[in-house]
């Protein structure tokens, strides 16, 4: 007798222990189920939250730290600052205003240096866009490489 089926039984629990996601995001929308942020959506569900009354507080503009499993809200901070270097290291999310580009080198207001590489996936823009002052939206991999680059609004000027 294998051990597969054991094995095959224990994949799910493996699953469910995943990591949180930690999200650095400006706040879109809030319609009281869904958060929304440029380009992705998460779940409100029953989050903790820490330096916010509750749930009908959250605005639009707000920037929030936010940990995420599934999809699905778990904990949401105000951000009232610049993230601390230890967020900065395990974030799988976050937006950011490009202060200056160099090759495949970013140096971002909040989140400082950010190298991304040829396998990089560009949405709604590419390098050529890159300006000082444009928003960007980060995805990191769980390495920390950048997947993801979102140009929220590429055909507008950057402040």
């Amino acid at each position: 007798m294998t051990n597969a089926p054991l094995i095959l039984c224990l994949l799910p629990l493996g699953a469910l222990a995943m990591e949180p996601e930690l999200w650095l995001v400006e706040l879109e929308h809030n319609d009281g189920i869904r958060l929304q942020f440029q380009g992705a959506e998460l779940e409100l569900g029953s989050a903790d939250l820490v330096g916010i009354e509750g749930p009908d507080a959250l605005q639009p503009g707000m920037r929030l730290a936010i940990e995420s499993r599934h999809g699905v809200a778990e904990q949401i901070r105000l951000l009232t600052s610049a993230p601390t270097l230890a967020q900065n290291s395990q974030w799988s999310r976050a937006e950011d205003r490009l202060l200056a580009a160099a090759g495949q080198t970013l140096l971002l207001q909040e989140l400082g240096v950010l190298v991304f590489d040829g396998n990089t996936r560009w949405q709604n823009g590419s390098p050529a866009d890159l300006q000082s002052g444009r928003k960007l939206v980060l995805t990191r991999d769980e390495e920390g490489h950048l997947t993801d680059i979102l140009i929220p609004n590429p055909e507008e000027d950057p402040e």
